[in-house]
């Protein structure tokens, strides 16, 4: 080697000297453009001063639908909703400081229930961050609790790079996402592409057929099993069915998978927990094998302790959270239960004494629903009226459910349809729910139903989003369930002997309130003034609120 050589300079690496291209976008183009590559529809959100820059873009195109609601947690339970409704990411916004605090709770609904929500709030000019400024509060802090991630943009271009992880990570993950942007960046150019969805992001998640197998091996020695199922096996209900039949199987559903197994079926057993029915506590406790098919929540009274429990699911971290596992199987259930009820020998025991046994205890539970279903009275009882709401909504509706002793009685009661979907607050249980639930379920939907049941106790925490839907012209019907109390809480009180300070509520004029926002307002005293304003008020064409006068019927079970 001469002398010369050890003295020249290196070779840059390969590309050292090549940048990114400027996109051309603001800040602002560039968040819309980036929401557009992922066919993002609409936007949840309420005006304020950290993001009119984004607003003023949203006004100047027409792929993305901006929505304007009352409040930022009704704005972020409308997104929650889209997400658990679609499967799809749904973006709300707020601004700074109290719009982003506001906005916790349908944050917290979606985070709970694993739902794909991506919130954009605008924060205070970056010179300010940190200070003492108006309305300035660290967000990633504050949203710590129940976003998986949350990030400040301090640069335009990070943008690209921030968005593109918000988004995967929130869907791959089921996780709420947060990005906040300083409201003097809103104008800065972007450096950078926009990242278009990628097909291998909904790639199905193969599971090894030796471990199909051993599952199947486990199916066909169970002599009493049971099926829990969740909204996980939207996309392969029919193999369920067969499944449960080849078994001799119960079937339990948790509440949003109602639809998901024929209600009628000689074998299945309803919901779980006190919400559930009397019938598949039975069947539990006498179960020897559970199979869980997409479904991760079971209340810690009802674990049963004799039976081996296998778990199916895409989300590795759900498998075995709060009850014993004997097996867990990571995969897509679309591709799994096929195969499982395509294996021949799970049908080769006789259990046709656990198959009786089933088919009695479920025709005994169904016989006691009717009966209580068909009870009348003034004021009417909770049971009669979702048998009512049951009866006359469309075989295709969306039905969104509140919290609170309702959400009991409609698990209880409703017999649900295979088109239908419902919608609730899982894990979180927030009131105030099923109004913005059932706002973004008929924006997703048009040519459908959509149904809100609430309680005169949570209707109100979100009640002036009627407004909103009267503003977009929904033709949704929202159902409020009047008792004069906080009826769950008044029971668990009652039934610990407990003084029932708080329980008791003085409830407005709810039809009253639904007819000045330009709405339809209905009161019904009586089961046949229900029916007959359910009919006029699915029928109306506009937005209407049905106020129905309903017994405070003590929820059985009820304990503190």
């Amino acid at each position: 080697m001469s002398p010369s050589t050890l003295t020249e300079a290196p070779a840059p690496p390969v590309l050292a000297d090549r940048t990114k291209p400027a996109a051309g976008l603001s800040v602002s183009q560039f968040v819309l453009e980036q929401l557009k590559a992922w066919k993002i529809e609409r936007i949840y959100g309420v005006i304020g001063d950290a993001n009119l820059s984004l607003l003023d873009e949203l006004g100047k195109q027409n792929a993305i639908r901006y929505v304007a609601c009352r409040h930022e947690s009704g704005a972020a339970l409308m997104a929650s909703a889209e997400a658990k409704l679609t499967g799809k990411t749904a973006v709300c916004l707020a601004t700074s400081g109290p719009g982003v605090a506001n906005m916790l709770n349908g944050l917290a609904d979606a985070a709970m229930d694993r739902a794909p929500v991506l919130a954009l709030s605008g924060q205070v000019e970056t010179a300010k961050i940190g200070t003492r400024a108006k309305q300035y509060v660290d967000q990633q802090k504050l949203n710590a609790a129940v976003a998986g991630k949350s990030e400040l943009l301090t640069h335009a271009d990070a943008l690209p790079e921030l968005m593109e992880q918000a988004l995967v990570h929130g869907l791959l993950q089921g996780r709420v996402t947060h990005l906040s942007v300083p409201k003097d960046l809103y104008p800065a150019k972007v450096k950078g592409g926009v990242k278009p969805y990628a097909a291998h992001l909904h790639q199905p998640l193969a599971a090894p057929d030796s471990e199909i197998a051993e599952a199947a091996a486990l199916l066909a020695s169970a002599e009493r099993p049971v099926l829990f199922i969740g909204r996980g096996v939207k996309r392969t209900t029919e193999q369920v069915v067969q499944l449960a039949e080849k078994l001799s199987a119960a079937v339990i559903t948790t509440l949003p998978a109602r639809p998901l197994f024929p209600n009628d079926h000689a074998c299945y057993a309803g919901g779980l927990g006190q919400a559930g029915s009397e019938a598949s506590s039975l069947l539990l406790a006498e179960s020897d094998l559970i199979v869980m098919l997409g479904a991760t929540w079971w209340p810690d009274d009802y674990v049963p302790t004799q039976a081996r429990i296998v778990q199916v699911d895409w989300n590795r971290e759900a498998l075995g959270l709060g009850h014993p596992l004997h097996k867990g199987i990571v995969g897509d259930l679309g591709q799994i239960v096929p195969k499982l009820a395509a294996a021949g020998h799970i049908s080769a025991q006789d259990r046709s004494a656990w198959r009786a046994r089933v088919r009695d205890v479920c025709s005994g539970w169904k016989r006691q629903i009717e009966g209580e279903a068909g009870a009348d009275g003034t004021p009417i009882p909770p049971q009669r009226v979702i048998k009512t709401i049951a009866d006359h909504v469309s075989d295709q509706a969306v039905i969104a459910v509140d919290t609170g002793d309702h959400t009991l009685w409609f698990n209880r009661i409703f017999q649900a349809k295979a088109g239908q979907d419902i919608l609730i607050s899982g894990r979180w249980r927030t009131l105030g729910f099923a109004l913005p639930a059932a706002i973004a379920a008929k924006l997703c939907y048009p040519d459908r139903q959509a149904i809100a049941i609430a309680g005169d106790g949570g209707v109100v925490q979100t009640l002036m989003e009627f407004q909103t839907a009267v503003e977009l012209r929904l033709p949704i019907v929202l159902i409020v369930l009047n008792n004069a109390a906080y009826a769950m809480e008044q029971a668990r009180m009652n039934a610990a002997d407990m003084n029932l300070t708080g329980s008791a509520i003085q409830p407005p004029d709810f039809a009253a309130i639904a007819e000045a926002c330009g709405g339809l307002g209905y009161r019904a005293s009586s089961s046949a003034e229900f029916e007959q304003s359910l009919r006029e008020a699915l029928s109306g064409g506009k937005p209407a609120l049905i106020d129905v006068r309903t017994a405070a019927t003590p929820v059985p079970h009820a304990k503190i």
